[in-house]
């Protein structure tokens, strides 16, 4: 190394020393005050996209998600969230992830939210629930948002007991689609719950009949038949015990190998050439539907 280039790295190596701390207390007195959406509107945003929809909601959902943890270093709220997720949402209606995090991202700020948020939440999942019918994730997600998080943020009885129903109905939806969540039974007993706290008799019935037929679980069994003697009573639970009971057996002498969500589609056994002719769709042994079967035992 020549001394002339010594000379220069040593001077600007003093010269960063110097005028570093200045620069660092000038950029850090330096604040954002508000943002700024450049995005025109979804429905422009799709033809601007020229076709690549799905690439251009993952580009956005990367910056929101980016933008979101900036704005909560700098302690402000993060304005446009919302119109980003209902941009992303509209280039592709079908991408799950912004339906999840849409209650996140739009009430759980460095500022309070408004009641507006979480409208616009609701909004915006309940979108999802009709791109996504058969999620039972985000239904589950849903529901807890609407049953349980969203009431706390309203003094209004009446909103609060609105919210409250829609989030059970959706926790219940969750409950059909039952998968690998193994927490998922203890909130369907708890939308159970909300509907009899509700007056919602019927459908607590209902909805504990359906946790019945499709939980192995002896714990949430005896939770689920907890709940129903306190709402029919002792005699009519042993009904639904003893009826259950017969399906069991059924289940045993034809297809005890199979997992019950397997056997409930492929319905029950029955003899097709016993079952052949007139009148004989009126047995009993000869239905082909477990809802046919479930009926004939009310």
């Amino acid at each position: 190394m020549r001394w002339s280039e010594g000379v220069a790295i040593a001077a600007a190596t003093a010269a960063i020393a110097l005028l570093r701390p200045k620069l660092a207390e000038q950029f850090h007195q330096v604040s954002t005050r508000s943002d700024v959406y450049a995005l025109p509107s979804p429905e422009q945003t799709v033809v601007l996209s020229l076709g690549y929809r799905a690439a251009l909601a993952d580009l956005l959902l990367a910056h929101v998600l980016v933008s979101y943890g900036l704005h909560f270093q700098e302690k402000r709220r993060f304005e446009f969230v919302g119109d980003y997720l209902d941009t992303i949402t509209t280039l592709d209606p079908t991408f799950r992830r912004p339906y999840l995090f849409a209650d996140t991202l739009l009430t759980l700020q460095p500022v309070a939210p408004r009641w507006s948020d979480y409208e616009r939440a609701r909004a915006l999942q309940q979108r999802g629930l009709e791109a996504l019918p058969h999620d039972g994730e985000l239904w589950t997600t849903v529901g807890q948002f609407w049953a349980y998080l969203a009431p706390s943020a309203t003094n209004d009885p009446a909103v609060q007991q609105e919210w409250r129903l829609a989030g059970a109905r959706t926790l219940a939806r969750g409950c059909e689609l039952i998968g690998g969540n193994e927490n998922l039974p203890f909130h369907c007993i708890t939308a159970a719950a909300i509907f009899t706290r509700a007056g919602e008799r019927e459908a607590t019935v209902a909805f504990l009949q359906k946790v019945l037929a499709i939980s192995d679980d002896e714990e949430i069994r005896r939770i689920a038949i907890g709940h129903l003697q306190r709402v029919l009573g002792e005699g009519e639970v042993e009904r639904v015990n003893a009826r259950f009971e017969v399906f069991r057996k059924r289940w045993g002498a034809d297809l005890p190998f199979v997992r019950k969500d397997t056997l409930l589609i492929i319905g029950p056994a029955f003899d097709p050439s016993g079952c052949s002719g007139a009148g004989s769709t009126a047995a009993e042994a000869c239905v082909t539907s477990w809802r046919d079967w479930g009926d004939r035992q009310r």
